[in-house]
């Protein structure tokens, strides 16, 4: 699916819209909204809030949620950290055959929650995860491989799962490119994130813009809608600007 289409798709049901389909017992619409408010897309970010979204979507059955809810629990998103209680349960949902329960599964892993970090066990995870067309485990990928030293691989995985509806993977391109100091790829990859309506693309592609001196009207106009999504770095940029 070509990138636009993805977006039009992303955009063509809003936050209030799924609120109240959320709100009258949809939970794949509960776990669609609670996708947006973690990560900040077109909506403010709140991953406490998203926490109980997909808390409320496992509680519809919905799979997709339980794997998210635990992940959540993992991190301590919105409550009190607790891997060891999560992670046996997405084991489980994962041995059931659940695409997101593995990825997540993975990205916990190679985190090296629950034991010691295992990443040979968690990219596996995620590559099965990606293949079975779970968009965030694509995304995670896409970053193990530019670490890995692999560019071109790390943009068609961040495409890939922008196409499949995730658009974190070109964020995280943007963080890795500016940490090179390869402004001109950040902004690209920055860039296509904001479009998609997150928050932190907006931000990132605003920062360097103010910071190479490019553009610093829509620098910080990047920043504000950054901050406004709930990016927190882009509103400690617009109090102390340098």
């Amino acid at each position: 699916m070509p990138m636009i289409l993805a977006l039009l798709l992303l955009a063509a049901v809003s936050p209030v819209d799924l609120e109240k389909s959320c709100n009258g017992g949809n939970a794949a619409d509960c776990v669609q909204l609670a996708t947006r408010v973690h990560d900040g897309i077109g909506v403010r970010r709140d991953p406490a809030r998203a926490a109980d979204l997909f808390r409320k979507a496992c509680k519809g059955k919905n799979q997709d949620a339980c794997a998210d809810d635990a992940r959540a629990l993992a991190l301590g998103e919105g409550q009190a950290a607790n891997p060891r209680v999560a992670i046996p349960r997405l084991e489980k949902m994962c041995k059931q055959g659940h695409a997101r329960a593995c990825g997540n599964l993975g990205d916990l892993f190679m985190r090296g929650l629950g034991g010691p970090q295992d990443a040979v066990r968690g990219e596996k995870l995620l590559e099965d995860a990606c293949n079975k067309r779970d968009a965030r485990a694509c995304s995670n990928l896409a970053t193990l491989a530019y670490r890995a030293g692999d560019a071109e691989r790390a943009e068609q995985l961040a495409e890939e799962a922008d196409d499949l509806g995730d658009p974190v993977g070109y964020a995280h391109l943007g963080d890795l490119y500016a940490r090179t100091n390869d402004t001109v790829r950040a902004i690209v990859y920055f860039k296509h994130a904001c479009d998609a309506g997150m928050a932190h693309g907006c931000a990132g592609h605003g920062f360097l813009l103010l910071e190479s001196g490019i553009d610093d009207n829509k620098g910080r106009e990047l920043l504000q809608r950054g901050c406004d999504g709930g990016d927190t770095k882009a509103c400690e940029a617009l109090r102390n600007p340098k």
